[in-house]
C-alpha cells in the first residue's frame, strides 16, 4: 500500500494532511511526496510516516504527470493486491479512511478503482463530492449536490468515475492504463481513467466509511489550475477536456464530424452562454474548440489507442452508470430555483398592484391624457426643439457612417440618438412622427412607473413609493424638456430610474448588467452631457468595490456597463476631434437650441440646487402675474423642502445610502453648472450648449432617492406623524412649484403643439416628389442686426437627418464658402449676383420664417429685399414663412452632382454599422430574461472536479456577507 501525495505550495492545508497520514490506523506501507511547489519544497514530514520518499519534480507538471513521476520510483507491481492511494495537499483523510477503503476492496476483488466521500474542509460535515458520471453526451456530471451529509448517498456503489482526490487504484490497472490522460492536465482525468477501466472489466466503487477532506477552489491545486485561475480560463479547460474526451469516445466513422462540427458547435455555444448569462465562458468555449481541433493532433489518436489497447467491453456495459435525463432536468429545476430565490434575497417586495403601483401610474396616464389631448388627432408635435420623422426607411438608413444632407452635405457618423429615433419610429411604422405625439401622452405614465420601480428598491413603504413616483413624474425638468421639444432629455429621463433599478441588481446578475448597460447607452444618447457624471459614478463605484474583498463581490459585472455607450459614441467621438470640435459629442441631439440660461448668476445656481433647469423654467411668466426672476425665486422656496428633506436623511438611519444618493444629485449639480459654461454650438448669433436640465434629472433622481430614504429609514427616530408631516411638505411644495408648467402645458400656453409633419410649405413639398434635390434656402431673423441661414432639401429637414457634427462646426464650415455671402446680400438691396451660387447649390425656393417683436427690423427688411429681386417671385405665405421662388427653376436646374459615401466610406460605414450592432446585439443577448429557455444545452456540472484540486462549491451554512452600495444607491442588500 503506497499513498502518493502531491504538494503543489501547499502550506497549512499540507501540514495538516502530512499529520492525517501519519495518524492512519491502517498506515500507508510506504508514503511518496511528489514537490511540485513553485516557492517551496517539502524537506520534513512527521515521524509516523513509513518509507517516505521525496520526489522534486517541475512546478509545471499536471496531478497525472506528479503521479507518474511518483509511480516510477516505485518497484514494478507483482500483485493484484498492491494499491495507490492518491492524494493533494488538502486531502487530509479521517484516522480510519485508509482502513475502511482497503477493507471495501478487500471483500470484491473485482473493484480495482474505490473512491472516498470528499467533504468540504471548511466544514467537514457537508458533501464535496462523492461519484462521478456523464450524459449521453459525454458531459461530465457531480453525482452528489453540497449538502450535508445525512448518509443520503450511501447506498451507492457502483459509479462510472470518482474523483482523482483520495482515489485508491490497484498498481497494475495504473500501470496497464497509461495514468491519466496527458490531454487531460487538470479537468476530467480521473473520469477519464475510471471510464477507460470501466471499459477493461474493472469495477468503479464508492466507499462511504471512508472521508477525506477537500478544500475545493482554495486549495493549493496546480499550476495548470489553482485558486487563481480565472474563470473564463476555467471554462476552457472543461470545454477543452470535454471535446477531447468525445473524440477519443466516438467511433471511427463519426471521428470526421464531430472534428469538422468542433468549431461550428463553438459559434452556436458561445451565443448559448451569452443566453446563459455567462459572457466569460464565450473565449473558452472557442479556445477550446481551436485547441482540441488543431492541437490536439497527436494526443488524440494515442489515447484511442490506449483506449483501444485495453478495452474488452463496450458502451453498452456503462449505459446503466450513466445520469438518467430525468434526473438532469430535476437537478436543472432545484438550480433555476436556488437562483431565482438568491436574487430575491434581501429586496423589497415588488407588489406593484397590490402595493399601489397600478394606481400611481393609472392617475399619472389620466394627467398626461389630459395635458395632451390635442395632441390625440394631430400626425405630430411641433415644438421649438422638434422636427418631423422621416420614413422608417430613412430613419433605419440614417445609422452608421452616412450622407447628411445638411449645408453643402457630408459623410459622417450618425448621433447615437438616431437609434432611439429609428426605434420609435418602427412603432407607428405607418407614419414614424406619430410615435412622437405618443411619446408624450405616456410620458407621465412611463415616468410613474419607472420611479415606482425604482423607489421599490429603497422602500418597502407603498405611500413613499407613490410619493416619489409622484415627484419624478411632476419633475420640472421633464415638463421643460416636453414644452421645449427637447426629445432626447425626456428619454433620458424616462430611462433613468430603470437604470438605476437595473444597477441595484446588476452585481448579482448578468442579465441586470446587461439591461443596465443598454439603458445606459439609451440616457448618454439622449442627454450626452451625462456622460461626465455616469462615467465619474461608474469609476468611483467599480474601483471601490474592486478593492472591498468579499463586500464587493460582483464587481466584474460592472467593469462592462459603458461597453455599448462607448460603441455608438466612439466613431461620432472620433470625427468628431478630426473636425476639431471635441466638445461637439456632448451636445445635445436634434435641432439646436440657443442657450438661455445666465451661467453666473446667483438665482440660477440655487435653481440647479432644487432641479430647476433655470431661468423662465417655471411657467410663472406666462400667467403674467410674476416675471421669470420671481418666480423663479418662489420655485426654489416651493422646493427648499425636498431638499432639506434629502440632506437631513444623511443624519437618519441609512446613512450610507442616503450620502450616496446625494452625490449623484452632486454630481448631477456640478454637471448642470459646468454644462452652461460649454458652448458646443450656435444657433444664429446665440450659443448653443448642453442643456442643464439633462443633468438636473439626475439631481432630481438624487433628491427624491434620499428623501424616500430618510423618510424609509426614520421610522427609528421620527414619529408616523412626523414623516407624513415632512413628506407631505416636500410634496406639496413640488406641486405648487409645477403647476404653472402644467397649466401652461393644458392650456396650450407652452411650446409644444400640435404639428404637420412637414417643415417647408405644401408647394416645395409638392416638387421634392419629382426632383428631392432641389434645395430650398431658410432665412430667419435674429434678435440682433443678423440673419441666420441654413439649406434644406426635398420636403424639408427631418429629425434624423441633423447630426452634432454639423451643429458644433463653425458656420463657414457648416454651410460652405458660398452660402453665408448669398444668404447676407439676399438679405439686403445690393449689385450681387446669385445665380451662379443658386445653380451650383441647386436653390429653387427662398422662405423667411416668421419674424418675433425682437427680430420685427431684421425681418421686414429682408422681405423688403426679397420682393424688390427680380430673380425671385414671391409665392405665398404660410405658418412656415414667406416663400419665394426662383425663376431660373423654370428653365431647369443644372444636373445634380453625385453625392454620397464613396467606396470606401461604404466599407467604413459598414464597419462602423457592423460593429454597433455586434455590441448591441451581444448585450440584447445578456439582457435576455431567459430562465429555462437555453437549458436544454446547459452544462450538468458547472464545476468540475478532475484531479481533485478544482473549483470548489460554498457551503449551504455559509452566512451571508454584507456587501457594499453599487453604483445604484439601493444596491446593499445582503447577497
Amino acid at each position: 500500500m503506497t499513498a502518493i501525495l502531491v504538494a503543489h505550495d501547499g502550506g497549512a492545508y499540507l501540514d495538516r494532511t502530512l499529520e492525517a497520514l501519519a495518524e492512519q490506523t491502517r498506515p500507508p506501507d510506504q508514503t511518496v511526496i511528489v514537490d511540485i511547489g513553485a516557492s517551496s519544497r517539502v524537506t520534513e514530514h512527521p515521524a509516523g510516516l513509513l518509507g517516505v520518499q521525496h520526489v522534486a519534480a517541475p512546478s509545471s507538471l499536471s496531478f497525472g504527470d506528479a503521479v507518474k513521476a511518483a509511480a516510477r520510483v516505485l518497484a514494478p507491481a507483482s500483485t493484484d493486491g498492491e494499491w495507490l492511494w492518491l492524494l493533494a495537499a488538502d486531502n487530509a483523510p479521517d484516522p480510519d479512511a485508509l482502513r475502511a477503503m482497503l477493507a471495501a476492496v478487500e471483500i470484491s476483488p473485482s473493484v480495482s478503482v474505490a473512491g472516498p466521500k470528499l467533504m468540504q474542509w471548511a466544514d467537514p460535515d457537508y458533501l464535496y463530492s462523492f461519484g462521478e458520471s456523464m450524459t449521453r453526451f459525454g458531459t461530465a456530471v457531480e453525482l452528489a449536490e453540497p449538502l450535508l451529509d445525512q448518509a443520503q448517498y450511501d447506498r451507492e456503489s457502483d459509479v462510472l468515475g470518482v474523483s482523482a482526490a483520495g482515489m485508491l487504484v490497484r498498481h497494475r490497472v495504473w500501470t496497464r492504463l497509461e495514468g491519466f490522460d496527458p490531454a487531460l492536465p487538470a479537468v476530467d482525468d480521473a473520469l477519464d481513467f475510471c471510464v477507460r477501466a470501466r471499459l477493461a472489466g474493472h469495477r468503479v466503487s464508492l466507499v462511504p466509511d471512508a472521508r477525506v477532506l477537500s478544500a475545493g477552489r482554495r486549495s493549493p491545486g496546480t499550476a495548470v489550475l489553482g485558486p487563481r485561475t480565472s474563470r473564463t480560463r476555467r471554462s476552457y479547460l472543461e470545454r477543452a477536456a470535454q471535446l477531447h474526451r468525445r473524440l477519443v469516445y466516438s467511433p471511427p466513422l463519426a471521428l470526421p464530424l464531430h472534428w469538422l462540427s468542433l468549431v461550428p458547435l463553438a459559434i452556436l455555444r458561445a451565443l448559448g452562454q451569452l443566453l446563459r448569462k455567462q459572457p466569460g465562458s464565450v473565449l473558452g468555449e472557442f479556445g477550446a474548440a481551436f485547441a482540441v481541433a488543431f492541437g490536439h493532433a497527436a494526443s488524440v489518436p494515442a489515447a484511442r489507442k490506449r483506449l483501444k489497447r485495453e478495452r474488452t467491453l463496450g458502451w453498452t456495459a456503462i449505459e446503466a452508470l450513466r445520469l438518467p435525463w430525468a434526473e438532469i432536468r430535476r437537478r436543472r429545476a432545484l438550480a433555476r430555483e436556488d437562483a431565482t430565490s438568491a436574487r430575491r434575497a434581501g429586496r423589497h417586495e415588488i407588489r406593484f398592484l397590490a402595493g399601489g403601483g397600478a394606481a400611481v401610474v393609472l392617475v399619472a396616464a389620466l394627467l398626461g391624457l389630459a395635458l395632451h389631448v390635442p395632441l390625440l388627432g394631430a400626425a405630430g408635435v411641433a415644438a421649438p426643439g422638434l422636427l418631423p420623422l422621416g420614413g422608417v426607411g430613412e430613419l433605419w438608413g440614417s445609422l452608421g457612417y452616412a450622407w447628411r444632407g445638411l449645408g453643402d452635405g457630408f459623410v459622417g457618423v450618425a448621433d447615437p440618438f438616431n437609434w432611439i429615433l429609428a426605434l420609435l419610429g418602427t412603432v407607428t411604422f405607418w407614419s414614424p412622427s406619430y410615435s412622437i405625439v405618443l411619446l408624450y401622452v405616456l410620458a407621465l405614465p412611463l415616468a410613474a412607473a419607472g420611479a415606482w420601480f425604482a423607489a421599490a428598491r429603497l422602500t418597502a413603504s407603498a405611500g413613499l413609493r407613490g410619493i416619489a413616483a409622484a415627484a419624478w413624474t411632476l419633475a420640472p425638468t421633464l415638463l421643460v424638456a416636453l414644452d421645449q421639444g427637447r426629445l432626447g432629455a425626456v428619454v433620458a429621463h424616462l430611462l433613468l430610474p430603470w437604470l438605476f433599478f437595473a444597477l441595484s441588481t446588476a452585481r448579482r446578475s448578468w442579465v441586470a448588467a446587461a439591461t443596465a448597460s443598454l439603458l445606459a447607452a439609451g440616457v448618454l444618447a439622449g442627454a450626452p452631457s451625462l456622460w461626465v457624471p455616469l462615467l465619474a459614478l461608474w469609476l468611483l463605484t467599480t474601483v471601490a468595490l474592486a478593492s472591498a474583498g468579499r463586500r464587493g463581490r460582483g464587481w466584474h459585472r460592472l467593469v462592462g456597463l459603458p461597453i455599448p455607450a462607448l460603441a455608438l459614441f466612439l466613431p461620432l467621438g472620433v470625427q468628431h476631434v478630426l473636425q476639431g470640435t471635441p466638445l461637439g459629442v456632448l451636445a445635445d441631439p436634434g435641432v439646436p437650441l440657443a442657450a438661455t440660461t445666465e451661467p453666473n448668476s446667483v438665482l440660477t445656481s440655487l435653481a440647479f440646487l432644487v432641479g430647476l433647469p433655470g431661468a423662465g423654467s417655471t411657467g410663472w411668466a406666462k400667467w403674467g402675474v410674476l416675471d421669470p426672476a420671481a418666480g423663479e425665486v418662489l420655485a426654489v422656496v416651493l422646493l427648499l423642502p425636498l431638499l432639506a428633506l434629502a440632506l437631513a436623511s444623511v443624519v437618519l438611519p441609512g446613512a450610507a445610502r442616503a450620502a450616496a444618493a446625494l452625490a449623484v444629485a452632486a454630481t448631477g449639480f456640478a454637471t448642470a453648472v459646468l454644462a452652461v459654461r460649454v458652448a458646443v454650438g450656435a444657433a444664429g448669433e446665440a450659443a448653443v450648449t448642453p442643456w442643464p436640465g439633462a443633468a438636473l434629472s439626475l439631481t432630481w433622481l438624487g433628491l427624491v432617492g434620499a428623501a424616500v430614504i430618510g423618510l424609509s429609514a426614520g421610522h427609528r427616530v421620527l414619529a408616523r406623524t412626523a414623516r407624513v408631516t415632512l413628506g407631505g411638505l416636500a410634496a406639496v411644495g413640488i406641486a405648487a412649484a409645477v403647476v404653472p408648467l402644467v397649466w401652461a402645458v393644458a392650456t396650450g400656453a407652452g411650446g409644444a403643439v400640435p404639428g404637420a409633419p412637414r417643415t417647408l410649405p405644401a408647394l416645395v413639398t409638392a416638387g421634392a416628389a419629382t426632383d428631392p434635390t432641389t434645395g430650398t434656402l431658410v432665412l430667419e431673423a435674429q434678435s440682433g442686426s443678423g440673419i441666420s441661414a441654413s439649406v434644406e432639401r426635398g420636403s424639408g429637414e427631418t429629425l434624423e437627418q441633423q447630426s452634432t457634427l454639423y451643429s458644433a462646426a463653425p458656420p463657414d464650415a457648416a454651410l460652405g464658402a458660398d452660402l453665408p455671402s448669398l444668404a447676407a446680400n439676399l438679405a439686403s438691396r445690393s449689385g450681387y449676383d446669385p445665380v451662379p451660387v443658386l445653380e451650383a447649390q441647386r436653390i429653387g425656393y427662398v422662405l423667411l420664417a416668421p419674424g418675433t417683436r425682437e427680430t420685427r427690423v431684421v425681418h421686414d427688411r429682408t422681405a423688403a429685399a426679397m420682393d424688390a429681386n427680380p430673380l425671385f417671385a414671391p409665392v405665398t405665405s404660410t405658418e412656415h414663412g414667406t416663400l419665394w421662388r426662383y425663376a431660373g427653376l423654370d428653365a431647369g436646374m443644372p444636373a445634380a452632382a453625385p453625392s454620397g459615401p464613396g467606396g470606401f466610406d461604404t466599407a467604413l460605414g459598414g464597419a462602423i454599422l457592423g460593429m454597433q450592432l455586434l455590441v448591441l446585439l451581444v448585450t440584447l443577448l445578456l439582457a435576455l430574461p431567459t430562465g429555462g429557455l437555453a437549458d436544454w444545452w446547459r452544462p450538468e456540472r458547472e464545476a468540475r472536479r478532475g484531479s481533485g484540486l478544482q473549483a470548489g462549491r460554498r457551503s449551504p451554512a455559509a452566512v451571508p456577507v454584507r456587501t457594499m452600495p453599487t453604483l445604484a444607491f439601493g444596491g446593499d442588500h445582503g447577497e
